[in-house]
């Protein structure tokens, strides 16, 4: 049976009639997952996607109108200046707004509770509780009763109970290593979480007696206080072995997220189980990101080695008008060498240009039929270590040898200085983080807390600058979470605050945008500072694809 609705929206929208059909479930069909495709993908119950009005008479359709993209996948809402998206799960929708005030015997409302037809008259007509006309970018939708019974259906679930790793008194983090780690950068790491979580928990202010007895207008802020658990999930083994180590670790104990950590290999595993688990993963150091546009809840400095491969790339297409042959060696049985030489290649290709691609560990990397190829005047690409590289300096400093030569300081290390005076001159780097000679005066705030906590560890700065970085981030958003333990709302505070953080580790910029995953996007091509033995100097600033 349809049956037809008139209504009116506000600007010069004519009146429309709206058929709204009744459908049926299918028995195999999850409500809440139709719901969420609704809220998140702006697709209806039916496949077709969702249709609205805005300003009155723009009509907006598909990913213009899915609720999240401004009210957040939470549902928490969010602030851009001035103007602020409200919150729209079920529990605050369904509730009076109020404010807090010094004077009892309770806070204004600002406006009633909704019920199931007030808000279905907010969606349709884009009146609020009050009978006020809602702000005109909020789309007017048209939707039949069954698909806004689905999409209310969602509303109420979201965001309405506190995520796992949360009790009435603690909240539980985790920190990933590996036994494959160094001892010395486990070390260096756990010294920063273990002396944070300390001083977190330290109660300087008596902070548990006041959240247990709290003035009643400030209940709010101080009734939210939980002490920091921190537990180091250690991962064994062979890496196929490690999301099972993974989900034993979070059946022992729930954690609301992890913070930091370091496996000196692939974090993909770690990411796939995160991502599974929906459990934030808050900047990890790996130069072994997983890229994707998919996924929501790992959050990385960069893009590690993937960067520097396209970067080289991009500064050659720019800064290279004589297009020079060129070659590039790399180890496949190295991930990050492989990777890094892939993302190099990759980039060219879409340009059109053709490189030679040689992997020193199949066979055909000998310095002799290296040097039989002529590569005298071309450009090589070498994403190999120092040690690696050794065989290869004859061939480098030869008749046959390349006239320019690149080099990543995340394989290479800190050896310029190690590379002979003709090698210098030809031989630029790519860099990922700030140069050695500005990082005092950029590490400076870490810094200055790890000696007075006698933790410092100067040849391990990039790990524990990255571990105080992602403490602090947490921090600050578990502040501004205000008792909402959702951690879809975490992630989004923290995607809201990182660009004002007054603290960046080891990069120069950092920034965060709704949907990105990596705060750093940019890095240095850098050369040896004439007559210094290994001091690099930019030929290319700070710069970001």
């Amino acid at each position: 049976m349809y049956k037809p609705t008139l209504f009116f929206s506000l600007g010069l929208l004519p009146l429309l009639l709206l058929i709204q059909a009744q459908f049926v479930l299918a028995d195999d069909v999850d409500p809440r997952e139709l719901g969420r495709r609704m809220f998140l993908e702006g697709v209806l119950p039916s496949g077709k996607s969702m249709t609205a009005y805005i300003q009155g008479d723009v009509k907006v359709t598909g990913e213009q109108v899915r609720c999240g993209a401004c009210h957040r996948r939470s549902g928490m809402g969010s602030s851009e200046g001035q103007q602020v998206v409200p919150a729209v799960t079920g529990k605050l929708l369904y509730n009076p707004l109020r404010i807090p005030t010094s004077r009892p015997p309770a806070a204004p409302t600002l406006r009633p509770a909704y019920d199931d037809e007030t808000l279905k008259a907010a969606l349709l007509r884009g009146v609020d509780a009050n009978g006020a006309a809602l702000d005109p970018n909020m789309p007017r939708y048209l939707l039949t009763e069954g698909e806004l019974d689905v999409l209310l259906g969602y509303l109420k679930g979201l965001s309405s109970e506190p995520s796992p790793g949360v009790t009435e008194t603690e909240v539980h983090f985790a920190t990933i290593v590996s036994d494959r780690l160094p001892k010395a950068d486990r070390k260096a790491l756990l010294d920063v979480m273990r002396v944070f979580f300390q001083q977190k928990n330290t109660e300087t202010r008596y902070e548990s007696k006041r959240s247990a007895n709290p003035p009643w207008h400030k209940k709010w802020i101080m009734g939210n206080y939980r002490k920091w658990r921190h537990h180091v999930w250690e991962l064994k083994g062979e890496e196929s072995t490690w999301p099972e180590q993974l989900a034993a670790h979070y059946r022992s104990q729930p954690v609301f997220a992890v913070i930091s950590g370091a496996v000196n290999g692939d974090w993909r595993p770690i990411h796939d189980y995160c991502e599974a688990e929906q459990l934030p993963c808050l900047f990890p150091t790996t130069d072994l990101p997983v890229d994707s546009d998919q996924d929501f809840y790992s959050l990385y400095f960069s893009r590690g080695v993937i960067l520097e491969g396209e970067g080289v790339a991009r500064y050659l297409l720019n800064a290279e008008p004589e297009r020079k042959k060129i070659v590039q060696l790399y180890n496949g049985t190295d991930r990050l060498s492989k990777s890094a030489a892939e993302a190099f290649a990759t980039q060219l290709e879409k340009a059109g240009v053709v490189i030679t691609s040689i992997d020193v560990d199949a066979g055909g990397g000998d310095v002799d039929s290296i040097s039989a190829k002529g590569w005298a005047g071309s450009v090589a690409v070498l994403w190999l270590s120092h040690e690696a590289l050794q065989p290869y300096q004859p061939w480098l400093e030869g008749k046959n040898g390349p006239e320019q030569i690149y080099l990543s300081t995340t394989l290479y290390r800190d050896r310029a200085s190690s590379l002979s005076e003709g090698l210098k001159e030809r031989t630029r780097f790519v860099h990922p983080h700030e140069l050695p000679s500005r990082m005092r005066r950029l590490l400076v705030r870490s810094t200055g807390w790890f000696r007075a906590k006698r933790i410092y560890a100067s040849d391990h700065q990039r790990i524990q600058a990255n571990a105080f970085f992602a403490l602090k981030a947490a921090g600050d958003a578990m502040t501004h979470i205000r008792g909402y333990f959702f951690r879809d709302y975490f992630i989004e505070r923290i995607e809201h605050m990182v660009d004002n953080a007054p603290y960046t580790s080891v990069y120069p910029r950092i920034s965060l945008a709704p949907g990105q995953r990596f705060l750093s996007k940019g890095y240095y091509i850098a050369r040896v500072a004439a007559g210094e033995r290994g001091r690099l100097v930019p030929i290319m600033e700070w710069g970001a694809p």
